[in-house]
């Protein structure tokens, strides 16, 4: 049963995720991006560098400031390991309210497609103009059903070829036009890379570049932001996102017609256990 969560984001199963921790509001993504900050910073300026933002939703105020900071660190360095290992210990710490974890929230809450779509336009990288760029992500609420699908080239084409069908049916296709989509992801080649190296964030920005190799493309620009996004999870879970690009498929109506390529990217995120797909054309 598929459960619609926001325009393009599903649940696939029958109820919302949830994390047995001590904070079961917090997923476990978030709690662990929250720590990987902490335990990476060395001094205060490393903490303070403009990352954690107030969030709205708590009204105006000031967010974590130098007092606050330089005990989170001198509560980190009495650990064992000099590390947080639970957001239990930074919430104990004097000063660390709900307040603060709200803004921390807000701060490292954000998923990691909707992270790179937002920095792609927000620094002109490309223009939501004449290059629109969409992804539709679907959590899987079973870690086993997820690691099945992640581990599984021919679980995961099955499982994209249901999801492009479902797609296709929210866009309101015409059939023969879903079923030519259907078909490609059936006999596409499987492209495979792993965020263990930068080869990840490289095949992506490629597939952008031949969209418009030969006009205004900057393929510094667009690397810079490609590896940003198969690094948004490194500080507390390396190695945790994986792209499939699947060789062969054109886009006939995931987003509007233009200028495509024939490979249809598809991220595997282990940290935030979903799966995205990415469609994007170019009208020149």
């Amino acid at each position: 049963m598929w459960y619609v969560v926001s325009n393009n984001s599903f649940f696939y199963g029958h109820s919302k995720p949830t994390t047995m921790t001590a904070y079961p509001d917090i997923p476990q993504w978030v709690q662990q991006r929250i720590l990987g900050f902490f335990n990476r910073a060395r001094n205060i300026d490393m903490i303070l560098d403009g990352t954690i933002q107030d969030a709205p939703s708590d009204g105006q105020g000031r967010t974590l400031g130098p007092t606050l900071a330089a005990r989170i660190l001198r509560t980190k360095h009495s650990l064992p390991r000099r590390r947080f290992s639970a957001l239990s210990q930074l919430d104990a710490i004097r000063g660390v309210g709900p307040n603060t974890l709200q803004d921390l929230v807000y701060s490292f809450g954000r998923h990691a497609d909707e992270t790179f779509r937002s920095a792609m336009y927000d620094s002109n990288t490309i223009y939501a103009t004449n290059w629109p760029l969409e992804f539709f992500r679907t959590p899987i609420e079973d870690r086993a059903a997820f690691e099945a699908i992640a581990r599984d080239p021919e679980l995961l084409r099955s499982f994209v070829r249901d999801r492009v069908a479902a797609i296709a049916q929210d866009q309101a296709l015409a059939a023969a036009t879903r079923d030519a989509m259907l078909q490609e992801v059936e006999a596409a080649y499987l492209d495979f890379y792993s965020n263990s190296t930068p080869e990840a964030g490289y095949a992506i920005a490629l597939w952008f570049y031949q969209f418009d190799a030969d006009n205004w493309f900057s393929w510094e620009r667009i690397q810079a932001q490609t590896l940003r996004y198969f690094e948004h999870h490194m500080a507390a879970n390396i190695w945790q996102m994986d792209i499939y690009l699947f060789r062969g498929f054109v886009n006939r109506g995931l987003v509007r017609a233009g200028i495509t390529q024939a490979a249809l990217p598809v991220v595997v995120n282990w940290a935030e256990q979903t799966v995205t797909i990415w469609a994007s054309a170019l009208y020149d």
